[in-house]
């Protein structure tokens, strides 16, 4: 599954060098891979990192030289498992994916905008507390009367 293109301008080195290759991880980058990883318990995640481009050189009579880096370039990874939902905490704390058909989304929009409602987090507990009732507050213990 292709997760990403990222492109990268390494600086003038001698022999080897050390880069940094930025992997964007959006959290929907794609629903079943984010709903995959994220039931995972531990272990880790291969990833298989495909390389392509172009590298400029200087030969020994110093003139600039351009060479291609083979299609069939890779580097092999294995992410553990827990450093991917410490990301998706960090960058999305307490969030989960949710994708709605259109028609749906649209009538959802509409119920928050005819009740005034500001966030879709407001929209769904008060669908869910309409829907439920009184019975919504059973799961939250009373002090009072409890046993």
């Amino acid at each position: 599954m292709l997760w990403t293109h990222s492109n990268l301008t390494v600086q003038p080195f001698t022999a080897d060098a050390l880069v940094d290759v930025p992997l964007p991880c959006t959290f929907d980058f794609n629903v079943a891979a984010t709903k995959y990883l994220d039931g995972l318990e531990d272990g880790d995640i291969p990833i298989c990192v495909l390389f392509s481009g172009t590298v400029f050189y200087h030969d020994a009579a110093d003139s600039v030289q351009i060479d291609q880096i083979s299609w069939d370039r890779e580097a092999n990874y294995r992410v553990p498992v827990s450093v991917w939902k410490q990301m998706m905490e960090h960058y999305y704390p307490n969030s989960v994916w949710l994708n709605l058909r259109k028609d749906v989304f649209e009538k959802l929009r509409d119920y928050k905008i005819r009740r005034g409602i500001t966030s879709w987090e407001q929209a769904f507990e008060r669908l869910i507390a309409d829907d439920l009732g009184p019975v919504a507050n059973l799961e939250k213990p009373n002090a009072v009367g409890a046993n």
